[in-house]
């Protein structure tokens, strides 16, 4: 079924496996730039899956280049024995690993370092607003030397190869990019005076690592902005890396700083947005082509694969939602595969938050060094254990404790299971989330865990069950009038009688938004599908601010714009009579009268639906609550607690 994925492919003098790759990314795991066990359980797990080659990232080739806490250190020989733990570890389960080198110019600042940071010109960064030294010859030439004695270092500590970046947080990029590359010297110009950087400092590492060691590029194809590097001309920099026989593959990147929605894509990017990038140079360079961004299964990568458009093909979220993907699908076990939504909350977002990298629906990621079993001990006793609610949280609990023997049954008071997720396939570019109940309902068939749906539970019902334990996971619905005034529906609604349908909505809304996120982004996208006129109002600096992370900021306002879409900010909403709402600004405490209106919607937040817990309580020995009906929060925390309750009982 995948002859091509599961075929070895030569990467110079470097046999790898299989043609998956487990890209470079951030983890934040790192704490005073050492290497540590989190770093080791995190990458060993996806080796076990059965990534073909491991592409290891985070790494600081020079001392005075960090723009964050969390990069690990890697320009001092010192390091080499931490190193060859990690390397060790990768080949034991057969996989390869490379050590993806990069120095990151001016999207940096000296806030750690506390000196300046350096660029091919002055240059600032959108993220970190610091304007950089233009480069010296000899500052230039210390770079050359410090990836040449990274390389040297990979070499020594068992790595299989290295990769140079020349991707969208990249200093070689930087040189090669007409946008940011504004020297009049022999670094600066013309094409080749722009890429006479990268190629020494391949040939540096050529000359010091010898001819059998690897050396990649992940290179930008198309930064996707005006003035900037074009697919013609990375189509330039590939054969002359070829020509001079400086890379022994190229991983193709697309985007940079100026459009983050590419590189951090999320679902309302299209799967499959940058296979031509990497067809482009298929067909210009004979060395092996690595396609990347949202390859979204096995399937689709052999399908790529097939088609002749890349030689091997790049994940990251996949392989950390579910790290045995690979294995699964060599298994010929598709269906059992846990997809990515691409959600980037557990992952970017964190990460973006200087928080350590985690997934909305493995609550491994980052604690694989402490992962319970599913085997029973010989201490392990059976249990009976009924679950109430058939949402993330009561199927993830499910799934888990069954997996560890009990015997266990979930209700659902709704004909159909999913709870929230529901709601949030109805909204636009969201349907993807729906992938979640697809697995966790898989799960639940191969485990044989029945699911009784349609029934709200009792007390009395519960106990007439005899559980010996009981998991409450009855979720969360919206704050019943969260605004002083005297209103009700049909005039005034919440966005979950918005998406239900319950009530007609006029054509032109005013929707106050105090969630921040895609739960009223996306409410209105929807709203303004139908062809309604929509205002948002919001009390935040501006409409969106929890999408910044997420790298769905800009798209999302630009999409909501584009649709009529207007908005306020700064706006804290005090009283609502009937169809006027009555604001007051922030900054100025003048009040703001907003009227004549249609329709009002509220996304003011949830209460927990702890009601069944509260008449439980007291009348079972071992009960639990997880997920909304402990605090309304993100679907993160609902897998979270699932996941440690079942490991529990």
């Amino acid at each position: 079924m995948f002859d091509r994925l599961f075929t070895p492919l030569a990467l110079g003098k470097t046999i790898i496996p299989n043609r998956v790759c487990f890209l470079a990314h951030r983890t934040n795991f790192s704490k005073r730039g050492e290497l540590n066990e989190k770093h080791l359980a995190y990458y060993t797990r996806r080796a076990k899956g059965g990534c073909g080659l491991i592409i290891l990232g985070e790494l600081c080739i020079h001392p005075d280049n960090r723009p964050w806490g969390s990069l690990v250190n890697f320009y001092d020989p010192s390091v080499i024995r931490q190193f060859r733990k990690l390397t060790n570890a990768i080949h034991s389960h057969g996989s390869l690993i490379f050590a993806q080198l990069i120095h990151h110019g001016f999207q940096s600042s000296g806030a750690i370092t506390r000196k300046e940071v350096w660029g091919p010109s002055a240059n600032s960064d959108i993220s970190f607003g610091e304007v950089s030294k233009p480069m010296e010859i000899e500052d230039i030439h210390e770079v050359i030397e410090a990836f040449a004695n990274a390389a040297l270092i990979a070499g020594e500590a068992g790595f299989d190869g290295v990769e140079i970046d020349m991707g969208a947080e990249s200093l070689i990029r930087q040189f090669l990019s007409p946008l940011t590359n504004h020297r009049e010297d022999e670094y600066g110009g013309n094409l080749n005076n722009r890429m006479r950087f990268a190629t020494e400092v391949l040939e540096k590492i050529k000359s010091k690592a010898g001819e059998d060691f690897a050396i990649g590029v992940r290179l930008c194809v198309d930064e996707k902005f005006w003035g900037a590097i074009t697919p013609e001309e990375s189509k330039q920099y590939a054969k002359t890396f070829e020509e001079r026989d400086l890379a022994s593959y190229i991983n193709t990147t697309v985007g940079t700083y100026y459009s983050l929605y590419m590189s951090m894509a999320s679902m309302h990017t299209p799967p499959g947005f940058a296979i031509e990038a990497a067809e482009l140079l298929k067909k210009n360079v004979r060395m092996p082509v690595i396609a990347s961004h949202q390859i979204t299964s096995p399937n689709m990568a052999e399908d790529i694969l097939e088609k002749g458009q890349a030689d091997a093909v790049g994940f990251i979220r996949n392989l950390i939602c579910d790290p045995d993907m690979i294995k699964k699908a060599k298994e010929g076990r598709i269906k059992d595969i846990r997809y990515c939504v691409r959600d980037n909350k557990g992952c970017i977002g964190r990460v973006n938050n200087k928080k350590q990298i985690g997934c909305i629906q493995n609550p491994e990621v980052g604690f694989e060094g402490n992962i319970k079993t599913a085997v029973p001990g010989k201490d392990f006793i059976r249990k009976r254990v009924v679950i109430i609610g058939g949402g993330p949280a009561g199927l993830e609990a499910a799934r888990r404790a069954a997996e560890r023997g009990h015997d266990v049954k979930v209700f659902e008071k709704e004909k159909q299971t999913g709870g929230q997720i529901n709601l949030i396939k109805k909204r636009p570019r969201r349907q993807g989330m729906g992938a979640i109940i697809t697995y966790l309902m898989r799960m639940a068939e191969n485990l044989k865990i029945p699911i009784i749906t349609g029934i709200e539970v009792t007390v009395e019902m519960v106990l007439k069950e005899s559980p010996d334990a009981v998991i409450v996971a009855t979720g969360s619905y919206p704050r019943v009038k969260p605004v002083p005034g005297n209103y009700a529906p049909p005039f005034v609604l919440n966005v979950w009688e918005v998406l239900q349908g319950e009530y007609p909505i006029g054509e032109n809304i005013l929707f106050i938004d105090e969630n921040g996120g895609h739960h009223a982004a996306a409410t209105v996208e929807y709203l303004a599908d139908q062809g309604k006129k929509v205002h948002m109002v919001t009390s935040d600096l501006f409409i969106g601010i929890e999408l910044s992370p997420l790298g769905d900021l800009s798209i999302t306002r630009q999409r909501l714009l584009q649709k009529g879409v207007t908005f306020a900010s700064d706006l804290r909403i005090e009283e609502i009579i009937g169809i006027k709402a009555r604001f007051t600004d922030i900054y100025t405490n003048m009040p703001v009268i907003l009227e004549g209106y249609d329709t009002i919607i509220l996304d003011m937040g949830n209460r927990a639906d702890d009601r069944l817990y509260m008449g439980l309580k007291g009348k079972i020995k071992e009960l639990y609550r997880i997920g909304d009906c402990v605090a309304p929060r993100g679907i993160d925390m609902a897998f979270l607690e699932a996941r440690r309750v079942g490991e529990i009982i």
